[in-house]
């Protein structure tokens, strides 16, 4: 996914004009979607393989060059004539930060059989050889139940650490992940639990490590924090640092990256939240999908931790 930022100034071209302007001061392009995720395992230190579909077109092109100019490996980058590379453009108005609009341009049409054929199987080859899989899904189609049943049977197995970001198009095909990362809405969604409090929080959590037979899930509550869920444990909750927050874009993608590069690296899972934590607020304080750099996020640890 390609995001492109249009920050402007909002202003009228004259006091009877009934349309406001907005005066464009600056434009920017972003790796989003799962090449989001990739661009913060990369600037953290780590090492990774793109496995994705992107489309015959110059937004593709250009995910491909972004991500090799970060050191990233595009192997598993495959190439559908007939889908359109997914673009994502915020217009946002100063001095507020406020998102008026986003303008999504991608295809109504299905990856086709061939290319997640491709897909699935340079995934499950590579799998094995990596320290983990990070499952970035969007619910666009690259992530589908035969993906998620032939990895499912390699992480009954044992063979292979799995962290997930999920969406709805999936919530039933997820099973036997390490850890999985929904957020408040998804997680009542998928659970069919409204979490008012606590309580409904915490039956929300058990249900769905049942239901996804997950060793852990950790529920991203933005202002609220982190709550983390185990198998035969109390929940472990990880409230945030108080701060202005303009706007969470690709705060769900650091997470991910990050919980998975610590539990790579033998961390355990309370380990994983405690970064992530750490990590998605310096998202919340820049405007649009940001690759958190490792010495800035080394530097805070070392800070909270003294």
């Amino acid at each position: 996914m390609l995001d492109r930022f249009v920050m402007g100034e909002v202003e009228r071209l004259s006091p009877e004009a009934p349309v406001p302007v907005l005066r464009v001061v600056s434009e920017e392009r972003r790796l989003g979607g799962a090449a989001n995720v990739i661009h913060n395992i990369r600037s953290l230190g780590g090492r990774v393989t793109a496995a994705g579909i992107i489309g015959k077109d110059e937004a593709g092109k250009r995910i491909v060059e972004v991500l090799r100019r970060v050191g990233a490996s595009t192997a598993g980058v495959f190439t559908d004539p007939k889908f359109q590379t997914i673009q994502k453009s915020r217009i946002i108005a100063s001095p507020h930060h406020q998102q008026i609009v986003r303008l999504d341009r991608e295809s109504r049409e299905p990856v086709q059989a061939a290319t997640l054929k491709r897909l699935r199987q340079f995934i499950l080859e590579r799998a094995e050889r990596c320290d983990g899989v990070v499952i970035s899904d969007y619910g666009k189609g690259a992530v589908h139940h035969e993906l998620l049943a032939a990895l499912a049977a390699s992480l009954g197995a044992g063979k292979i650490l799995c962290v997930v970001d999920p969406k709805k198009e999936n919530f039933g095909h997820y099973r036997l992940p390490t850890l999985i990362t929904p957020n408040k809405s998804e997680a009542a969604d998928a659970a069919g639990i409204e979490i008012r409090d606590d309580k409904t929080l915490r039956a929300a959590g058990a249900k769905l490590l049942r239901q996804w037979r997950a060793q852990g899930v950790l529920i991203t509550r933005g202002a609220e924090g982190m709550s983390l869920f185990r198998p035969r444990r109390a929940p472990k909750h990880f409230p945030t640092a108080p701060r202005e927050v303009f706007e969470v874009t690709g705060a769900g993608d650091t997470v991910v990256a990050v919980c998975a590069l610590v539990l790579a690296c033998g961390g355990d899972f309370e380990n994983a939240a405690t970064v992530a934590n750490v990590a998605a607020g310096f998202v919340g304080d820049e405007i649009g999908t940001v690759a958190v750099p490792f010495k800035k996020l080394k530097a805070k640890i070392e800070e909270l931790s003294s």
